[in-house]
């Protein structure tokens, strides 16, 4: 058994989905929770330097003795070099394997610009689903909304204008590819009513406990989740709240600010 937390990593407040997830499935697991919320949003930034921002919350995560990263952004999962999953503590990106509702026929990628830039998720959907229509949807400014606070309205319109120019009014199913959505799904229902989504944060967190289980790294019990962000306590702290009751939440400060 190993009662040290698990690392969760994210360019701000999206991650809280897949620590969730994390929290409700394994609530022996405690955790500690970095979202660098002050330069938020990472989607719009280049490869060399979401990179480098990874490396200074990983190296944050290792410091408090994590057991497992959960890197719980898909921006930061695809551009990060392959370097960065190397060493003692596993290091686990967000996860590809999902399931789509039987008889879709077209079905949407959400994500920002930066996680479509790679193609990542439309190369491994399109060979795991290849008779299903795949359109890429880079929504940008959705994440920064969501990290922001704004209002259901506000998201939806921006939703709405992304969905619009790359032709995915029209879709079966849409596939969540950025941890931020999920915090606002009645913004993507007010535009897709009836579309169901798919939320990748069940599979990535059962990837990073199949690890531990395979090495005997599942805890007892006993720890205490502890929630770190670069700015923006004010939106923060709340969700955190209402996410997992009572918990520790402080803003800390990274190198290279």
């Amino acid at each position: 058994m190993d009662n040290r937390p698990i690392g969760i990593m994210d360019s701000g407040v999206g991650g809280l989905t897949v620590a969730r997830v994390l929290h409700e499935r394994y609530p022996k697991e405690s955790m500690v929770f970095l979202g660098d919320s002050a330069r938020n949003p990472y989607g719009e930034r280049s490869r060399d330097e979401i990179a480098r921002f990874a490396e200074e919350i990983k190296d944050f995560l290792l410091r408090k003795n994590v057991k497992m990263i959960l890197i719980a952004c898909n921006t930061i999962s695809f551009n990060v070099y392959p370097s960065f999953t190397k060493g003692t503590v596993p290091v686990v990106k967000m996860s590809l394997d999902i399931t789509l509702p039987e008889g879709t026929k077209k079905a949407g990628i959400f994500a920002t610009p930066a996680s479509i830039k790679t193609h990542a998720h439309k190369k491994y959907v399109e060979k795991k689903f290849p008779h299903v229509e795949w359109v890429e949807v880079p929504c940008d400014g959705v994440a920064a909304a969501i990290e922001q606070g704004k209002d259901e309205n506000f998201i939806s319109a921006l939703v709405q204008k992304a969905a619009k120019e790359y032709h995915a009014l029209g879709i079966d199913a849409g596939y969540w590819a950025c941890t931020h959505y999920p915090l606002a799904p009645g913004a993507f229902k007010k535009v897709f009513p009836d579309v169901p989504f798919i939320d990748p944060a069940l599979p990535t967190v059962e990837a990073g406990m199949d690890i531990l289980r395979k090495e005997d790294g599942l805890s007892e019990g006993g720890g205490r989740n502890e929630f770190y962000f670069t700015d923006g306590l004010t939106h923060a702290a709340p969700l955190v709240k209402r996410l997992f009751g009572p918990a520790a939440v402080e803003k800390t400060n990274l190198v290279g600010e």
